[in-house]
């Protein structure tokens, strides 16, 4: 085994129970963490990672974790992190997957 990939697989995934209710009621049992890429005129933001359901196009740019049950892809190009927690933000009448501890220090 690679060691960044030994690494890697000590990384603990917590998914709080309101975010297994919404894979739950979406019959999903799979999801994926990817970078997103922000730029403003010229200038790259940093922002936390998105959360989408299902599975990554590609597979090989992804780490697979399973976590009670529900497979969980992490993106390769993201930095690693020794824990993070995976919730659900509400945005007006509809409700998406986040992480809720990313923390972005400037």
């Amino acid at each position: 085994m690679e060691p960044n990939l030994e690494k890697m697989m000590t990384m603990n995934i917590n998914i709080t129970q309101k975010a297994m209710n919404f894979l739950q009621k979406a019959k999903k049992n799979k999801l994926y963490i990817k970078r997103v890429v922000v730029t403003q005129c010229c200038i790259p933001l940093s922002t936390p990672p998105a959360v989408r359901k299902g599975s990554p196009r590609k597979l090989e740019n992804f780490y697979e974790f399973n976590v009670e049950g529900i497979t969980v892809y992490y993106d390769r190009d993201l930095i690693r992190k020794s824990e993070l927690t995976i919730d659900t933000q509400k945005q007006g009448f509809s409700e998406r997957l986040m992480i809720s501890d990313w923390i972005i220090r400037y």
